[in-house]
């Protein structure tokens, strides 16, 4: 634990070299989803593209937008490959490649959301308002 990090009693969920790594993992794996998905499609994007998308793609998530970031995406990716791809094939590239992201991510939130549903059973508390109301 670091010393300041004692002294003042701050705590520290995980080092600074765990943190790292977890983020360039995270971001090789994307790199490798977008060359996956360019393949797929039949585009013959370079390493530096698809680096060049990840960055504008980064870049775009600091605008406002809303959630699942529907055309900041898109935009981000067609100017990163303004120049190697025809606008009818970074488009096909950008749908594709934010469906790949944003797809997986409903079931898990859905199954996630299943415990923590503030409708759950409202049986009781239905209960409850009567007998107040009496």
């Amino acid at each position: 634990m670091p010393r300041a990090a004692r002294e003042y009693g701050i705590p520290v969920v995980m080092g600074v070299r765990t943190a790292t790594s977890r983020i360039v993992t995270g971001n090789v794996l994307i790199l490798v989803a977008a060359a996956a998905v360019a393949k797929a499609l039949g585009l013959e994007l370079s390493a530096a593209v698809l680096v060049l998308v990840l960055l504008s793609i980064e870049v775009s998530n600091i605008l406002p937008t809303l959630p699942g970031q529907p055309g900041t995406f898109e935009a981000a990716v067609l100017g990163a490959t303004a120049g190697v791809l025809g606008q009818a094939e970074g488009l096909a590239f950008a749908l594709v490649f934010h469906a790949q992201q944003v797809l997986p991510q409903i079931p898990l939130g859905m199954m996630t959301m299943a415990g923590n549903s503030s409708l759950g059973d409202r049986s009781e508390q239905d209960q409850d308002d009567r007998v107040m109301e009496r």
